[in-house]
């Protein structure tokens, strides 16, 4: 069986039960960098965080940090909310997500507090001009570049998802495709004329399913969720946001998906905190979940099969991206 990008299961089964993977990268300053699936990696100061992966799955949380070092001011404009535990969100899911397919995702944690850096917004509003955090932004980038590269290099595409936190009173996930409400509220065979602006821009094209379906249909990500006890819009049961507060992505997920000219589709999760975030218990439950649908989910639309194959702890030598990355350290 031929995945969605024409390489072989029994390849990538292949790719991911190999001992060492080299990897090659083109980057500035050409300094080499082992990453070990699993493992953590440190930009600077310990503001970025990225845990290497052996799969096609990226999640990013870029508003979970608490550190406010006094060397980067408050900013002055600008968002300031905290998403309360989505980092501790993104460590069970990693948990979960090798319980179940052996093999790591890729997680880059954002560890500064928003009011000293957004690390969903361009590099002016999210700095505000201070050397530190600019650093911080592409380290940011930098590391899910990399993860990016890694991915679509070795399995020919990636899932990617950016994990945040809202304060709606409709207690229910959103998942964010980069189309607002009122596009959300057309007909499956109206909203088609989108998917090139969407999150989902290059699977839309590529999947056997067509794009009102894979926004809310049986073969969603909302769907699945649903039936493993996560109310979610889109989906089936909630088509559309129907006029209750909704996000609908936002800089991460345009940069990484929409706006890239790769092989990335995904979109942004925002967790509602009560039964989702609020607890040791909850934030399991629902890692579970996210993992479970993940994998279902690259089956059916990437046609990647992730349980085809356990993996050994494997190293990963990159050619950095930039040498601030270069420098970064592993626990």
């Amino acid at each position: 069986m031929r995945s969605l990008t024409g390489i072989p299961n029994c390849c990538i089964a292949r790719f991911v039960c190999s001992v060492v993977l080299v990897l090659a990268f083109t980057c500035q300053g050409g300094e080499q960098v082992q990453y070990i699936p699993g493992s953590r990696y440190y930009g600077r100061n310990e503001y970025i965080e990225y845990t290497a992966g052996n799969a096609p799955v990226i999640l990013t949380a870029p508003h979970g940090g608490g550190l406010t070092p006094s060397e980067i001011p408050d900013r002055t404009w600008g968002t300031m909310a905290t998403d309360r535990n989505t980092a501790a969100l993104a460590y069970s899911f990693v948990e979960a997500f090798h319980k179940i397919t052996g093999l790591y995702p890729h997680v880059v944690l954002c560890h500064l507090k928003r009011t000293k850096f957004d690390a969903n917004r361009d590099i002016g509003e999210a700095a505000q001009g201070n050397p530190w955090a600019e650093q911080a932004w592409r380290e940011w980038h930098g590391f899910i570049d990399i993860a990016k590269e890694t991915a679509v290099r070795h399995f020919g595409g990636a899932l990617y998802m950016d994990l945040h936190g809202h304060a709606h009173a409709m207690q229910r996930l959103e998942l964010g495709y980069n189309i607002g409400s009122s596009t959300l509220a057309l007909s499956d065979e109206e909203i088609g004329r989108f998917k090139d602006r969407s999150s989902l821009r290059w699977l839309a094209t590529k999947a056997e399913a067509d794009f009102g379906e894979m926004l809310r249909g049986e073969a969603s990500f909302g769907a699945l969720m649903e039936a493993r006890g996560f109310a979610s819009v889109p989906s089936p049961q909630y088509p559309h946001p129907d006029g209750k507060p909704y996000f609908s992505g936002g800089y991460n997920t345009r940069r990484h998906t929409s706006q890239d000219v790769g092989r990335v589709s995904g979109f942004q999760i925002e967790c509602n905190f009560r039964g989702v975030r609020d607890t040791s218990e909850n934030r399991t439950r629902a890692a579970a979940a996210f993992a479970e649908s993940a994998v279902i989910y690259m089956a059916r639309h990437f046609r990647i099969d992730l349980t085809l194959a356990q993996v050994d702890q494997s190293e990963q030598d990159v050619v950095c991206e930039d040498a601030d990355l270069a420098a970064a350290g592993k626990d």
